[in-house]
């Protein structure tokens, strides 16, 4: 009787066990960023970046209190960030999107604001949520893979002859508006903006 009841026994807890080691199954995994996911998410990133490079045309207007092209940027270049911010969230692991998609609001949130700063013509309200829209971005491009972003961050830098247009545009501009109040200036101003292209082809020859 005793021996039938340790080979019962044995029984049973070689049972248990093999019940036990079928239950638990293989370890979960978590979840990583593949190299097909980051390929995926450099195409999103790109864009976002390319919006990102642009911000400083943007706080120039600001600082020039030119708030017709502070409206033109934010409803043109940065018209579909929206859009561009709820897709990008959404492909990231399943982790970072609370993260992600918390920063893409608060972005829109400055983006809106600044939007109506500029309605008001407010600089001091525009500047603000400029600064908290900047550091906003980063933190949101800190939440994408290294890979993603080290892709998206290799972007052509202006050209010679494109900085040296735009610098002589805006000196062009600043004697525009001061010839305006000073009428014996005009013919000056005029022999000026005739000089500009030739400086310009001779700059971009010699580059």
């Amino acid at each position: 009787m005793r021996r039938y009841r340790a080979v019962v026994g044995v029984l049973l807890a070689a049972i248990a066990t093999f019940l036990v080691s079928c239950s638990s199954g293989p370890a979960a995994v978590a979840p990583t960023y593949t190299p097909e996911k980051i390929a995926q998410l450099q195409n999103y990133v790109t864009r976002i970046q390319t919006a990102r490079d642009r911000l400083p045309e943007l706080v120039k207007y600001i600082e020039k209190d030119n708030w017709i092209n502070v409206d033109n940027f934010t409803h043109g270049p940065l018209g579909e960030l929206r859009a561009e911010l709820l897709r990008l969230s959404g492909q990231l692991l399943p982790n970072d999107q609370p993260k992600a998609k918390m920063l893409a609001e608060d972005i829109l949130g400055h983006l809106q604001n600044l939007d109506v700063a500029s309605q008001n013509r407010s600089y001091g309200e525009a500047i603000t949520q400029y600064r908290e829209f900047v550091d906003d971005f980063d933190a949101f491009l800190s939440v994408i893979p290294e890979g993603a972003r080290a892709s998206a961050a290799k972007i052509e830098a202006p050209s010679i002859k494109a900085s040296s247009r735009a610098d002589f545009n805006d000196i062009r501009e600043e004697i525009e508006d001061r010839a305006s109040s000073m009428p014996d200036l005009d013919d000056l101003r005029d022999k000026i903006n005739d000089m500009v292209p030739d400086l310009l082809d001779g700059g971009s020859e010699g580059a």
